[in-house]
């Protein structure tokens, strides 16, 4: 088949993109074509979020839907695009069956899957290393716990800490990375236990991860985050909370927190989450297996509804 991606940037490191890069590589390895150019004839018409041009005529336009604009002033103008490729689409793809339950209940039901981002298990280990976190990980005693995220308050970067210092044991660290964070340390026997590190490559992101004992995810309402496919994929286990998709991909490969109060769908600020309990808990290590993350595994079942 002949597929092209619309609205995919392959040479950009936001989380749709990159797993938009991933799923285009195991198409080609596959034995299927990717076609860059919309002037040049396509089978599949593979729009992520919302499409760039229209389809070409006679194409199968699959939507792979990336979550909706929830917050009430956005809910309307944020998700007209997005809206109007939900009603004309072939297929839905939805990531989590949190995004599906969200946008049918809002735009109705439609013909669709489920499928959860990928990653290529095979070639995600590190083969040389980028930073120096494999000689940290020498001279650390205790645990490395890390966080990810471009930051904004539904990341929820405070609470992620909060639940660092209250679960700690004197030789732990914790590992920030990703851009924009809006915490600061301030307290000075903590700024040599929690690392900031900015943005870093998805290479250098997989190696800590694979170095570290556990991933903090405490995010409200998170769709399907690659960083939790990426720390899983490290042999890394993901504490999360039961909002949003996140705990459909952790499974039994971490530790799941139940919110104090559910969320039902509402239009809402979603960068006003609600509070967590946090407390502090068992940490035995977690053997993960995560084969279900295979993106080979993945890219199988987007062609099935291709075919």
């Amino acid at each position: 088949m002949k597929i092209y991606f619309s609205n995919v940037n392959f040479s950009s490191n936001s989380g749709p993109n990159s797993f938009g890069f991933r799923l285009a590589n195991s198409f080609q390895k596959l034995g299927h074509e990717i076609i860059e150019n919309n002037r040049k004839e396509y089978d599949v018409f593979l729009c992520f979020i919302e499409p760039d041009c229209n389809p070409m005529p006679g194409s199968k336009f699959i939507h792979r839907l990336d979550g909706i604009w929830f917050k009430p002033e956005q809910f309307e103008t944020h998700n007209r695009n997005i809206k109007r490729a939900y009603d004309n689409a072939d297929h839905v793809v939805w990531q989590s069956e949190f995004d599906k339950n969200m946008t049918e209940k809002h735009w109705g039901s439609r013909k669709g899957s489920v499928i959860h981002n990928g990653i290529d298990l095979k070639s995600s280990v590190i083969k040389n290393p980028l930073t120096n976190i494999g000689e940290i990980r020498k001279n650390i005693p205790g645990k490395i716990f890390v966080s990810s995220a471009s930051w904004h308050r539904q990341k929820r970067l405070k609470e992620n800490i909060d639940f660092f210092i209250k679960n700690r044991r004197e030789d732990d660290i914790m590992i920030v990375m990703g851009k924009n964070p809006d915490v600061i340390v301030e307290k000075p026997h903590l700024q040599n236990s929690i690392i900031f590190t900015g943005n870093l490559s998805h290479q250098q992101c997989l190696e800590i991860y694979r170095h570290s004992d556990w991933m903090i995810h405490l995010a409200w309402l998170d769709h399907c985050p690659n960083v939790v496919v990426e720390a899983l994929s490290q042999g890394c286990p993901v504490i999360c909370t039961d909002s949003g998709g996140t705990a459909e991909i952790v499974k039994e490969n971490g530790i799941v927190i139940p919110e104090i109060k559910p969320y039902k769908f509402e239009l809402t600020d979603y960068d006003n989450p609600y509070e967590i309990n946090i407390k502090k808990i068992d940490l035995d290590k977690i053997e993960v297996s995560c084969q279900y993350l295979d993106i080979e595994n993945v890219a199988r079942k987007y062609l099935e509804i291709m075919k």
